[in-house]
């Protein structure tokens, strides 16, 4: 009984040695508990991390080993430093696990825990790019199409960019208007969502190429009773400029309420700076 117990103990921490032995795997799909729930894709590339939690909203990390530290965002409307924040969380020694912390620019440093567990099959271990919503070398700004899936309805988009990293546009099929921030040298959106059946919700889109855009559509505000509503979103590029009027062809236009608190290219920057943990990592610079 006793050389039993010496071998259990062996093995036990045989077992514990190949866990730490192992190197820090970033890439797999995970929970999203602690953010709006359904899953959280995350793709490292180099030393950078990408990915999508809950189809609510995307971050960028600067990976340090099994440590990650970066900055995310969200859709959402009126103040948009409640729609971004910071991270720092930390991979477990077995890549089944993370766990940290996440930080809301108004919320002045206070700290959200944040700690997912890696989801097996048949959720992918290896996400896209697409699901990860990796940005290519070219912006979301230009006149597109989107692509019709399921009651989506084809339609045109005009996007525009103001000289405060505002984001506008217009669409058709319904009519309707999206306004919010530019993220990452406007490769990224986050904002809100409007039509004129009456349906608005929090609004993410992300550059994938200089030919797709992809994002997701909440009906509502981002709230874990809501995530039922989401629908992806794809559009395909016909031009590489829009007309500023064709943008505003649909509700109230660029407004200044809209504008970061420094009303410049780099507010954005500037708020996020507030965070506790906030940084800008020059690889991933915002503007």
């Amino acid at each position: 009984m006793y050389a039993k117990a010496i071998l259990l103990v062996v093995a036990l921490g045989a077992i514990a040695a190949v866990a730490q032995d192992l190197p820090a795997n970033w890439a797999g799909t995970f929970t999203a508990n602690n953010r709006y729930g359904g899953q959280m894709y995350s793709c490292p590339r180099g030393n950078t991390l990408y990915g999508v939690y809950s189809n609510a909203g995307f971050f960028i990390g600067a990976i340090t080993g099994r440590t990650v530290e970066g900055n995310w965002y969200e859709g959402g409307r009126g103040d948009r430093n409640d729609w971004q924040g910071s991270f720092r969380i930390t991979l477990s020694d077995d890549n089944q696990e993370f766990d940290g912390f996440y930080y809301r620019v108004t919320e002045d440093g206070q700290e959200r825990r944040w700690h997912e567990k890696r989801l097996g099959a048949p959720w992918p271990s290896n996400p896209t790019a697409e699901e990860c919503l990796i940005p290519g070398d070219e912006n979301l700004l230009g006149a597109f199409f989107r692509q019709p899936h399921d009651s989506v309805a084809a339609g045109s988009y005009s996007l525009c960019k103001d000289e405060w990293s505002q984001i506008y546009g217009s669409f058709s099929d319904p009519d309707g208007y999206i306004e919010g921030w530019s993220v990452d040298s406007a490769t990224g959106f986050h904002g809100y969502r409007y039509d004129n059946t009456g349906r608005s919700g929090a609004y993410i889109l992300r550059a994938l190429d200089q030919n797709t855009v992809k994002g997701f559509y909440w009906r509502g505000r981002l709230a874990r009773q809501n995530i039922e509503t989401v629908q992806s979103e794809t559009l395909n590029r016909s031009s590489f400029t829009a007309k500023l009027m064709d943008c505003e062809r649909v509700g109230p236009g660029f407004l200044e309420r809209l504008r970061g608190p420094d009303g410049d290219d780099n507010s954005s920057a500037s708020a996020l700076a507030v965070s506790a943990i906030a940084f800008v990592v020059a690889a991933i610079a915002l503007f």
